[in-house]
């Protein structure tokens, strides 16, 4: 019984009732189910609460774009649009990709913004993040496929983390080493976000 009521330091009250004596110290008997019901609450008391919310998102606006011989960085994305809990709000970004073949992995960081809430995303290159080009030669249009890790979650979004897929595309007019340019771009992104 010493090493039961230790494992369970639940309060004096709850000792002194699992341990089956009275205050006055006289022997008393205890429902069979007092030690379930405190070990049930006492479970209930460590449940971590799992919060989720189920992102959608579209924005437009403008690349700003420089090309060399063996990439492209996106100097600038912005756009407006509306997102889950952000409502009216904009996007901005950074990114860059090589230009080796028609589709070549992309990368970059950006955050989305609106309402007083604001989520940092990242963008990591692999096979399933690419921006693909329908023709190597320009003009052609561009488009861009793949997952964004929620880095921090601000606002409405604190202590949010996750994923969301992407899709974007915009219309290139040159692919030049040295040229400049910037383009319209439509995106969306969608995902489930989750506060621990």
């Amino acid at each position: 019984m010493r090493t039961f009521t230790k494992t369970l330091p639940l309060g004096v009250s709850a000792v002194i009732a699992l341990s089956g004596i009275t205050a006055a110290g006289a022997a008393t008997t205890t429902s069979p189910s007092a030690p379930h019901a405190v070990v049930a609450h006492a479970l209930r008391a460590n449940v971590v609460k799992v919060r989720k919310v189920s992102f959608k998102g579209t924005y437009k606006g403008t690349i700003a774009m420089l090309w060399s011989a063996s990439s492209v960085k996106a100097t600038s994305v912005h756009g407006t649009g509306t997102g889950t809990l952000l409502g009216r709000s904009v996007m901005n970004g950074t990114g860059t990709s090589a230009t080796s073949s028609t589709c070549d992995p992309l990368s970059g960081t950006g955050y989305l913004v609106g309402s007083g809430s604001k989520l940092l995303i990242r963008v990591v290159s692999s096979s399933k993040t690419q921006a693909c080009a329908a023709s190597d030669a320009a003009p052609t249009t561009v488009t861009v496929t793949g997952v964004a890790t929620v880095v921090r979650g601000v606002g409405k979004y604190t202590g949010f983390t996750g994923t969301l897929k992407f899709r974007g595309s915009f219309q290139i007019k040159s692919n030049k080493a040295g040229s400049r340019e910037s383009d319209a771009f439509t995106a969306s992104l969608s995902g489930v976000l989750i506060k621990r």
